[in-house]
Formats: C-alpha cells, structure tokens, sequence
C-alpha cells in the first residue's frame, strides 16, 4: 500500500467519522460492558467474565482470558463518570480469579460453560496467553487503585505461568485433559502472537518479582521476533495483530518495524473497509474484532510517531467502518455469521479504540501498557 493512500469505506459513504461519534458509540458499548451481561453477577461464576453473549442475551460460558481483559479495560476507563460502577466491577472479577486460580496445580476449564454444550476441545488444556492475561488485568487494577493488593494470586498466577516454561522458551499450551492432541491451532503451535502474552508477564516484574525462568523466558519471547518485526508472515490477522501490540510494550524501539507490519496487514482491506481474517483470503471470512485491533496499533504508532504511521484518514475510515459494525446495537458481533450474539472482548478492543481515536489529542494518551 502508498503510504498516501486512504482505505476506503464505501459501507459509510463520504463522512468520515467525527470525534463525537465515535465518544458516543464507544460511551453505548461502555455502558454496555459495566451494566450488562458481559460479567456473572450470580452463581457459580459470579464475578467471571463471559466471552459471548448469545442471541437470548445470556452469556453462553466464562472465560478467564476475557476476564483478564476485563480488568485491563476497567483500569483503562478508571477514574471518570462511572468510577464506582468500575471499582464493583474489579472486585468482582478479582474474587472470581482467586476462587479459581489461587491454588497451584489446580486450574478450571479454559471456557466454563454455562449450559450444556458440545465437546470442547480447549478444555482439555491449559493456555500461556489466557493466564498471561488474567496477570496484567490484575496487575493493571493494582495500577490504577481499582483493587487492594493482590500479591499473594499474583505470586500464584506466576507458579502457573512456570509450568509452560520449556527448556528456557514458552509453551502456548499444555494437556491437562484428554488422551487426543490438541489440534494443530494458531493457538497451540505457538509463534509471534505469544509476544503480546509474554510482554505483560514481563511487566508484571514491576510488582512483584517472577521465577527467574519464567523471566527469562517471556523477556526471550520478544527478542526471538523483535528484528524481524516487519517481514513476519501475515497469516491470520488477529494473531499478528496481537504480536504488534506486544512488541509495543517490550520493544517500543521497534515501533518503526511495527508500522511496516500494520502496512500490510492494511493492504488487505476489502472494498467494504472490513479486514480479512487470514490475509491470503480476502474473499474469506472477516470478524470484527482486527478491525478494533487495527485501530488502536495505529494510534499508538502515531503517538510513538513511528515512520510510516498510518495517516489521519486511514485512522478515519478503520473507526468508520468499526462503527459501521456497531451500527444501532450495544455490542460489537464477532462476524456477520454471528450477528445476534455479542462479542464480549471485541465490545471492549473496539470501545477502547474508538475513545482513544475521539480523545487522541486530549490529556488521556493512548498506552501500550494500557492496552486490552
């Protein structure tokens, strides 16, 4: 793609989004998120946070990595309008993380389900990244005073984290269940995506210290990709995107190569401004989800001002057509194939970025570390 050159979105028309737009959606999908039924509020799974919310409005299961998320986000909005409601919120996920994750050893279901579903194969197995997540939701929280301290889950979210650490790099996933492999997933094989997961634990030295491993390990993570930054292969976009904000916050020197990676996962916008799931399939399938991801590696590059960031009027037409995928709902849905369910963490990428995209010139920067 010409650096010069704006992607286009045609399902908006000419107008190009202004700052109120976007402040208003992205106030609908906050409220969304702290007053609806994004986080159990009864039950079992009190305080967890559900990935999706089906067509009926109820969550469909509770996902620890969303409730990481979750945290993040909430100490991402900490401190404005609805500062009380955000505080019930953390505490809640809080004491669901320690009901389930402060014993070593002792993990539940990747995704608890809620009502009786088919066979899923993530249970059979354990994640870096949705534990790395779970880490800096809770380190994040204790950042922005939402949480009392939280030191003795932290120290156990690290003993877990320890278990992928293998022969000095890290495991995406280990087998807890099961007797047939995983499936060959992006997920389970492992790759540059990790550097989002490996970049927080990192950061979470700044509070307490890790198992010297496991430092090691996460700090190896973003060397292992951080010079070939530019040229890694583009594959699906989420993943990618994924490396690009993790490599932000371990290596903000790179922000220049980073820019080149956004470049071109850019070039595969369709002619409705939506960007493919898997870069060689234009014509494939999209999901809503890279495009909030876009957006926001984009402003951060502009703030980093990074060479070849991109220009206002693609910053423009990615929030436009985000919106788009909003349209009248509170929600963002994960694809045009799942349109009457709400995707809980895509609602909370594409709320963060559309008010850092209205707010871009005010007092509260866009952060890697703040980073859903």
């Amino acid at each position: 793609m010409n650096p010069h050159t704006t992607v286009a979105s045609p399902a908006v028309g000419e107008a190009l989004m202004h700052p109120e737009s976007a402040n208003d959606i992205a106030a609908r999908l906050r409220a969304w998120l702290l007053h609806g039924p994004a986080q159990l509020r009864a039950g079992d799974q009190a305080g967890g946070v559900a990935g999706t919310i089906g067509a009926d409005g109820k969550p469909l299961y509770v996902y620890a990595e969303i409730t990481g998320y979750y945290l993040s986000w909430l100490a991402d909005i900490a401190g404005g309008d609805d500062d009380a409601q955000v505080r019930v919120c953390a505490q809640r996920a809080l004491d669901w993380t320690t009901r389930h994750f402060s014993t070593p050893g002792q993990m539940p279901s990747t995704r608890i389900h809620l009502a009786a579903s088919e066979p899923d194969w993530r249970n059979d197995a354990a994640f870096f990244f949705d534990l790395a997540m779970l880490l800096r939701g809770i380190d994040a929280a204790a950042e922005a005073s939402i949480i009392e301290s939280a030191d003795p889950l932290r120290r156990a979210l690290h003993e877990h984290l320890l278990q992928f650490v293998h022969e000095g790099a890290l495991l995406p996933a280990i087998q807890l269940r099961g007797t047939q492999p995983l499936p060959q997933r992006w997920s389970t094989l492992g790759g540059p995506f990790l550097v989002k997961a490996s970049s927080r634990v990192a950061w979470s030295e700044r509070h307490a210290a890790l198992p010297e491993a496991l430092a090691f390990a996460c700090t190896s993570e973003s060397e292992r990709w951080a010079m070939q930054a530019a040229d890694i292969d583009l594959g699906m976009l989420h993943p990618t995107l994924y490396f690009a904000e993790g490599l932000l916050l371990s290596r903000p020197d790179r922000a220049d190569a980073v820019a080149q990676l956004l470049r071109r996962c850019l070039a595969t916008v369709r002619a409705d401004g939506a960007l493919p799931e898997t870069a060689s399939e234009a014509d494939g399938k999209v999901r809503n989800d890279i495009l909030a991801q876009a957006l926001r590696v984009g402003l951060l590059l502009r703030e980093f001002d990074a060479a070849l960031a991109p220009a206002e009027a693609e910053l423009d037409s990615l929030a436009a057509t985000l919106i788009s995928r909003v349209a009248a709902r509170d929600s963002l849905p994960f694809n045009a194939d799942a349109a009457a369910q709400a995707n809980v963490w895509g609602t909370m990428f594409a709320e963060q970025a559309l008010r850092w995209y209205a707010n871009r010139a005010g007092s509260a920067r866009p952060s890697a570390a703040a980073l859903v």
